[in-house]
């Protein structure tokens, strides 16, 4: 078994019931059509971490309108290639998304973007041992004990963002519409991109 089925094996039902059509999936690499040929979108770890489907199901945005560049992909142009794909997302919306160099990560607060993993196989393997620091599981599971199931197309954000010292506790965190989840971010990292350390911040409409 490889290391990508042993992660479908612990995942939920594909997002989509739909088969990839040719029409979208042939816009993908090759690790991306398989990915979604395999299974067509689906979450894990309590929904810690998000796989999107080919084409939009059930409020889930489908792969191709998430990477749309006029929406929140917009905000960070300045650090990841616009050809760069963004197949999946944590809890808090820290992306991952297929570009030249491997597998990398995105996260959307600081605009921070490091190498993850080498290919969807290596991807698979690194989540599988480190699937609680690397998808926030422990805070999903705690705040769904208090607030209820997590929807795969909602994300938690911090009432305080955590940059600007929020704690990484459940009484700090929201669902938020992920769309919206990642239009928050953009803003906060536009607001803060060029800031010096040390000076305040502040941030109009976060979370109202």
């Amino acid at each position: 078994m490889t290391k990508l089925q042993k992660l479908l094996s612990i995942a939920s039902e594909p997002l989509s019931l739909l088969r990839p059509s040719d029409g979208h999936s042939l816009k993908l690499s090759r690790q991306l059509k398989t990915l979604v040929e395999c299974r067509n979108g689906f979450s894990a770890f309590e929904c810690a971490l998000v796989v999107f489907p080919s084409m939009d199901s059930k409020g889930v945005p489908g792969i191709h309108e998430w990477n749309d560049l006029n929406g929140w992909r917009g905000h960070y142009r300045d650090v990841i290639d616009d050809e760069d794909y963004c197949f999946a997302q944590d809890l808090f919306g820290l992306q991952f998304a297929l570009a030249k160099s491997g597998i990398v990560r995105l996260n959307p607060e600081s605009g921070s973007v490091s190498l993850y993993a080498k290919s969807i196989e290596d991807w698979a393997k690194r989540l599988l041992e480190n699937y609680e620091e690397d998808t926030a599981w422990p805070l999903a599971h705690e705040w769904q004990i208090v607030n209820g199931v997590l929807p795969p197309q909602m994300r938690l954000l911090p009432k305080i963002p955590f940059v600007l010292g929020g704690e990484f506790e459940v009484d700090n965190l929201v669902a938020v519409e992920c769309h919206q989840a990642m239009e928050y971010w953009g803003k906060l990292y536009d607001a803060i991109r060029n800031v010096p350390e040390g000076q305040r911040v502040s941030i109009p409409g976060w979370i109202d």
